[in-house]
């Protein structure tokens, strides 16, 4: 783990790891902890790890995609970040594009913003992943606009499965983290860093 990631995962632990409560996931599931990574992507140290990191695996990538985006709220900040330091760094452009919960009831009328032309190659990106279903819903709808799906990041994988279903459709899922990687869930009982939510994500 590159002294970068060690850092993140610091940071994830210490202010989105949340164990004190049940919490009712996304999912209609019931756990014991909840990673509320807004805390850390709405923040600049965070921020930046994360889009390193995640230009760092888009790089492994045997097809480099040119575009990377997800299901709103999850893959907003991620997608927009990694765009701005994609071109900081003087790298090959890298769009963001964000597919909403519902279309837009004006204007564009929009399903997806920045929608980019069909054959676009495009890595989908999550906070979380759970059971996998938001982000099979935001691969869906990337694949119906005519998008080339090259692979999925997340940022924590919470290993309940739904990494393997992703993989089943379409290949290459990258997380950054594991449930694994975070001692605190077994070593600490009390909550870490923000305070607890009743329904979370």
């Amino acid at each position: 783990m590159t002294g970068e990631r060690e850092r993140l995962r610091q940071l994830i632990e210490q202010k989105c790891l949340v164990t004190s409560q049940d919490f009712t996931l996304s999912t209609g599931g019931k756990s014991g902890f909840y990673f509320d990574c807004k805390t850390v992507t709405l923040e600049g140290e965070g921020l930046a790890l994360i889009a390193s990191e995640v230009l760092r695996e888009i790089e492994a990538f045997p097809k480099r995609p040119t575009a990377i985006g997800g299901m709103t709220m999850g893959a907003d900040f991620i997608s927009a970040a990694v765009a701005l330091m994609a071109y900081q760094r003087g790298l090959s452009t890298v769009h963001a594009s964000i597919v909403r919960k519902e279309p837009k009831k004006h204007g564009t009328m929009n399903k997806i913003e920045n929608q980019l032309p069909i054959g676009t190659s495009i890595v989908v990106v999550d906070d979380v992943i759970t059971t996998g279903s938001s982000t099979i819903k935001a691969c869906e709808e990337f694949s119906a606009a005519g998008y080339e799906i090259v692979g999925i990041i997340a940022i924590v994988d919470r290993e309940a499965g739904g990494k393997q279903r992703l993989e089943q459709s379409y290949g290459r899922v990258r997380p950054l983290f594991q449930k694994s990687d975070f001692p605190a869930l077994t070593q600490n009982p009390g909550s870490k860093g923000t305070q607890p939510k009743r329904t979370a994500g």
